[in-house]
């Protein structure tokens, strides 16, 4: 039988989309061996999964990645829509398919960002590479065996022709392995939902004549008699991606580029652009379905493997990565020997809301788009959802939380797990369970209280720690805490002392008070964003996937978030 060895990574990953790659480079950040296998024989050269949302965005600058995601990427366009007969002149205005709101000192993103998967699956590996990480391609998980502290895993290993059957047992497996997991179906968890009846051909072509600020689209808005045609630029100046849909031959236009051309041209009517080379076509129909539990055993599924949705509103791999963050910081606590594995039982009760309201949502906005009679105007109530943008994405009924600020009981009533209609939420109405907020403009201050130079919250925030943000200009209070946090592993934490904006900076906190950073809200952006008072002290917790874990008033409130972390909850 198959045993854990010293050489043996803890953690075994099965698939290297961007689910699987954000929890393995989690998982290293932090320290903790992982192996990653996927049985495609190359990576994927496809865009699909490419708009990036903000509160995406905001993951990818924890983990240190974004700027080669601003690089490689280039600025979501608005959609503009043709009249036809004739296909040249635009249909009403370019409509946003998010709200375009202003940046604030609290929302530093506030639209998409463009970037084919494939680019992010390309930048997720390199980073892993760092860490001497790298994905084990023609790598196949064939079966599983569970026991009460192992996993034992089957795999074959394509090489040469041949098969090579090996078995190793993993502490954890994370299956990342897509809308047809293996992993799931042998676990029995059921994938409930439904193939929605549209259908469409997806692709990337060269295509000249159309502007790259915006995605174009044609259909004749009635009856469906003229197939849907859309285009989008992407990251290379001559590619477009693009989208047929409707009354079309799906069999003769996926098999025949000149068909393809041909139908795309009688429906659009543009004797103007210019064809040239089909990079990839393939034909997509989707299905809305999801599990009804995130885990079973030492398995636990994420992304696409736990539910699978229309692409409507670019969901998905937004809600992919956040899995796998959500689940990789805990994974790592217990992997660590610091929490106990009870603790991963706030995955699926943190997730699964989530999931659910997004497919609804995803459900709604689809039925919207692709319904017969929508026209651009009819279109519109979807981009004001700022649901899209996961920014009001919340986990206020968590069993790990704490909030002395709301402990009238308001955490457990009926809350939109999306955040519609709240925003991404800040000052008194930020909530622990809620997406911890950024602030810029905070003052390095030495012992003498001189400046030194500038930090933001999101520059500190990161997923190997916990960051104390301490309010106030208590010192005993202040103390107390630091105290009490000598109980916790001091690796895993970073305190952060956040003075006001004005008033000079009480000597005896930032001498005696060992923070790791002592910092001066210097536009008042911390204070207000956090619904804080210069005059009543109080500590804010986020955790290291940029969540409010906790907001309280002292060490004891602080003791009893930590207590539910670190020892697990009951």
């Amino acid at each position: 039988m198959s045993t854990i060895t010293s050489e043996t990574p803890g953690v075994l990953i099965v698939g290297a989309g961007p689910t699987g790659l954000t929890a393995a480079l989690t998982l290293a950040k932090n320290g903790v061996p992982v192996r990653i296998i996927d049985k495609r024989s190359t990576f994927g050269t496809e865009q699909r999964g490419a708009g990036i949302h903000p509160r995406t965005l905001e993951l990818f600058n924890y983990l240190d990645v974004l700027p080669d995601v601003w690089e490689k990427g280039i600025p979501f366009s608005p959609f503009q829509h043709y009249k036809l007969p004739g296909g040249v002149e635009p249909l009403g205005k370019p409509y946003w398919p998010v709200d375009p709101a202003t940046p604030t000192p609290s929302i530093p993103w506030i639209n998409p960002w463009l970037i084919g998967q494939c680019h992010t699956e390309a930048i997720l590996r390199k980073h892993l590479a760092t860490y001497g990480y790298e994905v084990e391609l023609n790598t196949e998980f064939r079966s599983l065996e569970q026991s009460p502290d192992h996993v034992t895993v089957t795999t074959a290993k394509g090489e040469d022709g041949t098969e090579a059957i090996t078995s190793a047992s993993y502490r954890w497996v994370i299956a990342a392995d897509g809308g047809r997991s293996a992993l799931r179906k042998q676990l029995g968890i059921p994938f409930e939902g439904q193939q929605l009846p549209d259908r469409m051909v997806l692709g990337e072509m060269q295509l000249s004549g159309l502007d790259r600020e915006h995605w174009h689209r044609w259909n004749d808005w009635g009856e469906r008699i003229r197939p849907t045609v859309v285009f989008r630029p992407t990251e290379t100046e001559d590619r477009f991606w693009f989208m047929v849909g409707g009354n079309v031959n799906y069999e003769k236009i996926i098999s025949n580029r000149d068909a393809l051309v041909e139908t795309i041209r009688d429906c659009i009517e543009r004797k103007d652009l210019q064809f040239g080379e089909l990079y990839y076509v393939l034909e997509y129909k989707p299905s809305v379905r999801m599990v009804d539990r995130l885990s079973e055993g030492r398995v636990f599924l994420a992304g696409d493997a736990a539910h699978i949705h229309s692409p409507a509103g670019g969901q998905g791999l937004n809600t992919s990565v956040q899995d796998a963050f959500n689940l990789s910081w805990k994974l790592a606590l217990v992997e660590r020997g610091v929490a106990q594995t009870s603790l991963l039982y706030s995955y699926s009760a943190e997730r699964l809301p989530v999931i659910k309201r997004m497919i609804q949502e995803t459900r709604r906005i689809f039925e919207l788009t692709m319904q017969s009679k929508a026209r651009p105007e009819g279109m519109a109530p979807w981009g004001k959802s700022e649901g899209l943008r996961q920014l009001g994405v919340n986990y206020r009924s968590s069993p790990i939380l704490v909030d002395e600020r709301h402990a009238d009981g308001a955490q457990q009533e009926t809350y939109d797990a999306y955040g519609i209609g709240l925003g991404a939420l800040g000052g008194v109405g930020l909530r622990a369970g809620d997406r911890a907020p950024d602030a810029p403009g905070l003052v390095d201050v030495t012992e003498a209280g001189s400046e030194v130079k500038t930090r933001s919250l999101f520059g500190i925030f990161r997923p190997v720690y916990h960051t104390v943000l301490m309010f106030g200009e208590d010192s005993t209070a202040a103390s107390e805490v630091m105290d009490g946090l000598k109980a916790y592993p001091a690796q895993l934490l970073r305190v952060v002392t956040i003075h006001p904006q004005q008033g000079p900076v009480t000597a005896g906190v930032v001498t005696d008070i060992t923070a790791d950073f002592a910092l001066r809200d210097g536009h008042g952006h911390a204070y207000t964003g956090y619904g804080c008072s210069p005059e009543v002290f109080s500590v804010v917790v986020v955790r290291p996937d940029g969540v409010v874990g906790a907001i309280v008033l002292g060490a004891k409130g602080v003791q009893k978030y930590f207590d539910r972390v670190f020892d697990a909850f009951q």
